[in-house]
């Protein structure tokens, strides 16, 4: 409500911003003034998952999934660092983007963000890194259907995450990768978090 109603008027703009943000995050129609006499009106799901993916993260980030190799000896998740996940994805023709692996107590996450210039240049290169991934059915919704919680090594029988070149028999990961928003914010690392910010994408697009 106070987000709503500030009476500093020199505020006022910046607080109808923050008030639009958590209403996009809540899945709640920002376009409905605040009643304290009832909850906000809810937007239908996939209404709010449409606002919740204008919310990105700024400077624009690519997630890619599925980076990891597996556990090596001593049982710590092994994966791909970040000059071999710059080379993959230079082979994919896709360029502009500073890799980052992820790592938690297992080791190696199975996550790299690929990070881009916070400004037009590299919102179209994250864009284009985002598009490309979901032309060929490996962007956000792929990811979701095929994901698993734990890693074990049946993922090296999965088809959906390794797939074996017909002509060499090298077995390869399978990458899915999509923009980050919002809704991210879990995924991404503690010093990401620090030096981002959240913007919306349709704003920076000039798009209505």
């Amino acid at each position: 409500m106070h987000t709503y109603c500030s009476g500093d008027a020199s505020s006022r703009v910046h607080h109808l911003g923050l008030h639009k943000a958590l209403c996009v995050l809540m899945g709640w129609n920002f376009s409905k003034a605040p009643d304290n006499s009832k909850a906000y009106q809810n937007l239908p799901a996939e209404e709010a998952a449409i606002n919740q993916a204008q919310l990105i993260i700024w400077p624009p980030h690519v997630i890619v999934h599925n980076t990891s190799t597996g556990k090596g000896k001593e049982g710590r998740m092994e994966g791909f660092g970040n000059k071999t996940m710059d080379n993959r994805i230079r082979e994919l023709g896709l360029t502009g983007g500073k890799s980052k692996s992820l790592y938690g107590r297992e080791g190696h996450l199975g996550i790299t963000l690929f990070k881009f210039a916070g400004d037009d240049s590299g919102l179209r290169e994250a864009m284009r890194m985002a598009e490309y991934f979901e032309k060929i059915n490996r962007g956000r919704k792929s990811w979701g259907r095929v994901q698993t919680r734990t890693p074990s090594k049946d993922d090296e029988k999965n088809p959906s995450l390794v797939e074996v070149d017909g002509r060499t028999g090298e077995k390869k990961r399978i990458f899915y990768g999509y923009l980050a928003t919002v809704t991210d914010l879990d995924k991404v690392d503690m010093d990401t978090r620090k030096k981002t910010t959240i913007e919306s994408l349709r704003e920076l697009t000039g798009k209505k």
